[in-house]
C-alpha cells in the first residue's frame, strides 16, 4: 500500500500511521484508545531522536522526549519486532561499578532508504540515504538539462533512479520515498516545477509520474529548503528558531523557518527572495522580468557586469563556470577597482533585499551560503551599508547576519532528512503490514 504524501504534511502521515496503531488493539479500529495520536507522536519522536542522536538508552529517550519509561519500553518493543530498530551490547560498566550498564537502541539503517536527486544546471546528483539518515551512495551525472523537454526530464529521472535502485538498494527492506531538490520556483504541494534556471520549460508536474513508477512518496523541494533543514539542525544555530537562509549561486534562493518550521506559503513556493524587486524596470533577470535581486547579485549577473567592464572575461558565456567566478572574486579581493565596484553593486542589491526580510520576518539569524558565498567578503561592506540606509535601527534589532561555508552535498543531505521525516509514518505502516503478512 502506498500513500502519496506532500512535504511537511504531518496530517497525511498521521492518518496513514494510525492504521498501524489500529492493529495493536485486537484488530478492532473501534477499540483504538483516545491516546492514539499521542502514541503516534511519541513513536515518531523516538524514531527521530534516534536519527539525530544515534545510539540512545531507553531511559534517556524518555527524558529527551518527555515520555514515560513504560511508554518508551512499549514503543521500542514494537519497533524491534518490526525491524526498525536494533539493540547494541550494553555500555561498558560504569566507573563506580554500581548499577547495570545501559542497553542502547538505535535505528536499523537497512530498515528503509530514500533517494534524493539534486537538479541543477547541466548536472544531476543522486544520493541514497539509509533509515538513520546517512549517505550510502552518491553519484554525479553531466546532463544537458537546458535542452530537455518535460517528457525528456521525466524519462531521464526514471532511468537514473531505476539504475540506482537496481544497483544500490540491495539489503534495504523498502524504498520509503524520493526527494527531488530543484533550483528555482516549485510548488511542493502539487509536485510541479514552476520555473528553474536549469530548465527551458515551465509548469511541469513531475511528482505524480515518479510516484506511480516507483510506488513511493515523491517530494518536490526547493533546494534552499533542503539546505535550511541541514543548517537548522546544527548545534551552532540551535538558538535560532526563526532562521532565514539565503542561497547565493547561479541564481538566488531563500528559505524561511518560523519557530523551526519552513514557511511554504499557499502552494509551497514562498520565500523567492531572488525574484523580489530591487529596481523597477532594472536589469534583466533569468526569470524574464526586470529588476529582481537575482539580476544584480547572482553569478550570472556578476559575470554579466564583468563582461561589460573587464576585457579579460568572455562575452559569450551565459553560464559562468566556478573557475571564472573564482577569478572574478579574486580580482575584487586583491583590490581591482572595477571588480570591487561590481561586487559593491551586488552587495547593495543584496542588502536592500535583506532589509525587507528583516522588516517582514524579524529573524534571529540571516545565514548566507551557497557557492556564491565565495564573494561574500567583497559584497559585505556594501550590503551592511544598504541595510543601514534602508531600515531604522529598531527594525534591524538584534538579528545576526552571517555567512556559512558552502558544502555542495548539503542539498542532498537536506533532501534525505526531509524525505525520511515525511515518510516515517508510512514506514511504520509498511513495517507493520510486512510483519503481519
Amino acid at each position: 500500500m502506498t500513500i502519496a504524501l506532500t512535504p511537511h504534511d504531518e496530517s497525511a502521515q498521521q492518518c496513514a500511521a494510525l492504521l498501524f496503531f489500529n492493529t495493536n488493539y485486537n484488530g478492532d479500529p473501534m477499540a483504538l484508545p483516545s491516546t492514539d495520536t499521542s502514541r503516534l507522536d511519541n513513536t515518531l519522536a523516538v524514531i527521530r531522536t534516534l536519527r539525530d542522536q544515534g545510539s540512545v538508552a531507553r531511559i534517556d529517550l524518555g527524558a529527551l522526549n518527555g515520555i514515560s519509561s513504560a511508554t518508551v519500553t512499549s514503543i521500542s518493543a514494537e519497533l524491534l519486532q518490526q525491524g526498525l530498530i536494533c539493540e547494541r551490547p550494553p555500555e561498558t560498566p560504569r566507573p563506580t561499578g554500581r548499577g547495570r550498564p545501559k542497553t542502547l537502541i538505535e535505528l536499523d539503517p537497512n530498515a528503509a532508504c530514500v533517494v534524493c536527486i539534486k537538479l541543477s544546471i547541466n548536472e544531476i546528483q543522486l544520493v541514497v540515504g539509509d533509515f538513520s539518515g546517512q549517505v550510502r551512495h552518491s553519484e554525479h551525472h553531466t546532463v544537458p538539462t537546458l535542452t530537455l523537454s518535460a517528457d525528456d526530464l521525466e524519462a531521464l529521472l526514471e532511468e537514473k533512479i531505476s539504475a540506482v535502485c537496481a544497483q544500490q538498494l540491495k539489503g534495504f527492506q523498502r524504498l520509503a520515498g524520493i526527494c527531488l531538490a530543484v533550483q528555482g520556483v516549485v510548488s511542493s504541494q502539487s509536485g510541479t516545477i514552476i520555473w528553474s534556471p536549469a530548465l527551458s520549460f515551465r509548469n511541469a508536474p513531475i511528482s505524480t509520474r515518479l510516484a506511480e513508477r516507483f510506488h513511493c512518496s515523491v517530494l518536490l523541494e526547493n533546494d534552499a529548503n533542503c539546505i535550511a533543514s541541514v543548517l537548522a539542525a546544527q548545534p551552532a544555530y540551535a538558538d535560532c528558531p526563526n532562521l532565514v537562509v539565503i542561497m547565493l549561486g547561479y541564481g538566488i534562493g531563500m528559505s524561511v523557518l518560523i519557530n523551526g518550521v519552513p514557511y511554504l506559503g499557499a502552494t509551497g513556493s514562498a520565500a523567492e527572495f531572488g525574484h523580489s524587486k530591487y529596481q523597477p524596470d532594472g536589469a534583466l533577470c533569468a526569470c524574464g522580468r526586470r529588476g529582481c535581486i537575482e539580476a544584480y547579485a547572482s553569478d550570472y549577473a556578476l559575470y554579466r557586469e564583468a563582461v561589460r567592464h573587464l576585457t579579460l572575461f568572455n562575452s559569450d558565456t551565459a553560464y559562468p563556470s566556478e573557475q571564472q567566478m573564482q577569478a572574478l572574486t579574486q580580482m575584487a579581493l586583491q583590490g581591482d577597482p572595477l571588480a570591487q565596484g561590481i561586487y559593491a553593486k551586488a552587495g547593495r542589491a543584496l542588502g536592500h533585499g535583506i532589509a525587507n526580510v528583516l522588516a517582514l520576518f524579524n529573524p534571529d539569524l540571516v545565514l548566507i551560503t551557497g557557492s556564491g558565498v565565495r564573494g561574500f567578503e567583497a559584497m559585505q561592506a556594501a550590503m551592511h551599508s544598504a541595510i543601514d540606509e534602508a531600515l531604522v535601527t529598531e527594525l534591524i534589532g538584534t538579528t545576526r547576519i552571517e555567512s556559512c561555508a558552502w558544502d555542495r552535498d548539503m542539498t542532498c543531505m537536506g533532501g534525505i532528512a526531509l524525505a525520511l521525516h515525511a515518510t516515517d509514518a508510512q514506514t511504520l505502516l509498511d513495517s507493520q503490514t510486512a510483519r503481519e503478512a
